[in-house]
């Protein structure tokens, strides 16, 4: 071969060289920029960006009159990135004198092999502007949200607490969480070659509000008197309700030990139960009104209807019923007045199991009342198919049926409010950051229960339960006339399923003016000592939370009286 031809391969076999070259150049462009463009843009990412969570501020609570029962105050909380700090020695000075934490506390948190550490959270925001101000290498000073609750203790259980990091713990808080808390809850950081930020984290501040049908003062006083014989009689928990009857409001929830989410962590369990949703007991003699009622509206008995009461003993299958008096021929009305069970009894076996089961479920018992608050039970209600003669006797007078504190609250509200059944609602609205309203809950009927003859008749009767004679006398207030019964309920034992011996649950459940019902409240107080009669336990709570309740309210004494009132039928 000719040197000639000898060089023209060569020039050949180094340009397909090239050609080959380039065309693998390309191709490993292509594959990295286009085929593997997401993962590559990730690594990129993760080398110059953080994700950082986004402590956001929480919408506020507020009463039905704009008072605020939960809100969000600004705080610092202090971390290190330790590889950034140089010299520790002036930076532990400096951040002990402030935190006023130890030097050996603080440099635990230095010699860390983690890339941030935080030493103290949640501390005022003036001391957090301080140590801003000694610009401390490592040292990061960031704005956090802590949750303060205004009036301590007052609707603590109902309110529930917020943890660090918002988190949502229980109560409303946690029921309504969706709304109050902010969104996002990260954001995106660029940081430097050696992982120090220097994007500013925006505030979020984009949140909800909400309303409650609360009424503060009302709460304030239903817990005041709550816990005075809370106290007196050594009560092992209670609670005290106050809805208004004709709107299905709820006005005021206490429970009782007290529960002041500020200091959550101090608390046990058991102290943060809202025990007026979560409880479900067997009601006793209050849940006698019920059985009554549906008897009035089958029309197969009145009020002047009589029944033989045994002379105070009645066998009924295998069990023998006993009245706490011999009594013998009654009326409806006294039977109700002196809480008969025997008197209930025969009633109940006068109307049949069908039409008092009806009854029951159309007031809303073995339900959940719908507030959405975490841990709301529905209490127990057999089908009817399933009763004993014995069964329709011991839920005649209460036993034999688990009830939730607004079950039983939601029943006389429907005595008071002519026979219709009102939603119970807790949230009255919920409104923007933007002052735009998201969510408006209005009054709502749940259904026609009783005929308002019926529950006439029924709110007489229990206007006798007050007067003298009657088990309920010491919830007589002066000026104004009281429709109500008292309860007291022997304690089932959950371990034995059988009756706890010296233990009951006492409580007293009406409301008032009876002529033109403001208020239903019901007070229960679960195993008082030594004294365990609700008429005795309860019935002096609901006269006081009444009598503060009406004259918050600017209720006048009603002048007509209960007989007057009988005569105009």
């Amino acid at each position: 071969m000719s040197s000639l031809k000898w060089i023209k391969l060569r020039i050949l076999l180094t340009s397909l060289g090239f050609v080959i070259f380039l065309g693998c150049l390309l191709f490993r462009s292509y594959h990295l920029q286009v085929a593997k463009n997401g993962r590559l843009f990730d690594l990129a990412s993760h080398q110059y960006q953080a994700r950082l969570p986004v402590v956001a501020k929480r919408g506020t609570i507020v009463d039905r009159n704009g008072q605020a029962l939960a809100i969000d105050v600004q705080v610092a909380s202090v971390g290190i990135h330790p590889s950034q700090i140089k010299n520790a020695d002036p930076v532990i000075l400096q951040l002990s004198s402030v935190l006023k934490l130890s030097k050996e506390k603080i440099k635990a948190k230095l010699n860390s092999s983690k890339k941030f550490e935080w030493v103290t959270r949640r501390i005022s925001a003036e001391t957090g502007d301080v140590l801003r101000r000694l610009k401390l290498d490592g040292v990061v000073v960031a704005t956090e949200y802590k949750r303060f609750y205004p009036n301590k203790e007052i609707a603590g259980h109902l309110l529930g607490a917020v943890g660090y990091d918002a988190k949502a713990l229980g109560g409303l808080e946690l029921a309504f969480d969706n709304f109050l808390k902010s969104f996002p809850q990260s954001q995106l950081a660029e940081k430097d070659a050696k992982g120090r930020l220097f994007t500013p984290v925006a505030s979020q501040e984009i949140f909800h509000d909400i309303h409650l049908t609360i009424d503060l003062n009302l709460q304030f006083i239903a817990e005041k008197y709550l816990r005075e014989n809370a106290q007196k009689y050594k009560a092992k928990s209670g609670f005290a309700l106050i809805i208004d009857p004709h709107t299905g409001e709820i006005l005021a929830m206490a429970n009782y030990p007290f529960f002041n989410p500020n200091l959550y962590w101090e608390y046990p369990a058991e102290h943060w139960k809202n025990h007026a949703l979560i409880d479900t007991f067997e009601p006793g003699s209050t849940f006698k009104a019920v059985l009554v009622s549906s008897a009035l509206d089958t029309g197969k008995v009145n009020p002047e209807s009589l029944f033989f009461c045994e002379n105070g003993t009645y066998q009924v299958e295998k069990r023998t019923i006993h009245d706490h008096a011999p009594y013998g021929n009654m009326t409806v009305k006294d039977i109700i007045k002196v809480s008969s069970n025997i008197g209930v009894t025969k009633i109940a076996q006068k109307i049949g199991k069908q039409a008092l089961y009806d009854t029951i479920v159309a007031l809303g018992f073995g339900q959940k009342p719908g507030l959405d608050f975490p841990g709301e039970e529905q209490g127990i209600l057999r089908n009817v198919k399933g009763w004993s003669a014995l069964d329709q006797s011991n839920i005649a007078f209460g036993q034999g049926i688990s009830v939730t504190g607004l079950q039983m609250a939601q029943a006389y509200a429907t005595f008071a409010n002519s026979g219709i059944r009102m939603k119970s609602f807790l949230l009255s609205k919920v409104v923007s950051s933007e002052g735009e309203e998201i969510l408006r809950q209005y009054p709502s009927e749940a259904g026609v229960v009783l005929k308002s003859r019926t529950a006439t008749q029924v709110t007489q009767m229990l206007e006798g339960v007050v007067d003298e004679g009657g088990t309920g006398q010491l919830a007589n207030l002066e000026g104004y006339p009281v429709a109500g019964k008292t309860g007291t309920a022997q304690k089932v034992d959950s371990k034995t399923r059988q009756y706890a011996p010296g233990k009951y649950v006492s409580s007293f459940i009406g409301y008032v003016p009876a002529s033109s019902p403001e208020f239903v409240i019901y007070v229960v107080y679960d195993t008082p000592t030594p004294q365990y009669y609700g008429g005795v336990v309860a019935a002096p709570v609901f006269k006081n939370i009444a009598r503060e309740a009406l004259a918050y309210r600017g209720v006048p004494p009603v002048a007509e009286t209960r007989l007057a009132r009988q005569g105009n039928l």
